[in-house]
């Protein structure tokens, strides 16, 4: 059986179904809404990217404000205990200077955490 082969034997062959490869290149317009679209994604990133290493820092001072709250409570703990020797009438009046304490960190630190969660708003 013989086959048939096209007239001229060195001719290249032109594709007849159009893709992604053999498609027309974008025009001009094309091209800047793309890099547009390209700029704006990396802006978006970073901008990401940014908002994550913040919040880690706050947290890690949020971290850092209530180990110096609790230190220092305990400190203090342990100071009026030092101080009342053992009476409990003198504890019993210096847990009030303790409770005091407890309760301004606390509030301190309520505060930080508000801000933080203000900032940005």
């Amino acid at each position: 059986m013989t086959r048939n082969l096209p007239a001229q034997r060195g001719a290249a062959l032109e594709p007849t179904v159009v893709g992604p490869t053999t498609a027309a290149l974008p025009d001009r317009r094309t091209n800047r809404a793309l890099v547009e679209v390209e700029r704006g994604t990396l802006v978006r990133l970073a901008s990401v990217r940014a908002h994550t290493m913040v919040q880690v820092e706050k947290t890690h001072e949020i971290d850092r404000l209530a180990r110096e709250a609790m230190s220092g409570q305990a400190m203090l703990s342990h100071w009026a205990a030092t101080l009342a020797q053992g009476d409990a009438f003198v504890a019993d009046e210096l847990k009030i200077y303790t409770d005091l304490a407890r309760v301004g960190k606390a509030e301190i630190i309520s505060e930080t955490i508000s801000d933080f969660c203000q900032e940005g708003r």
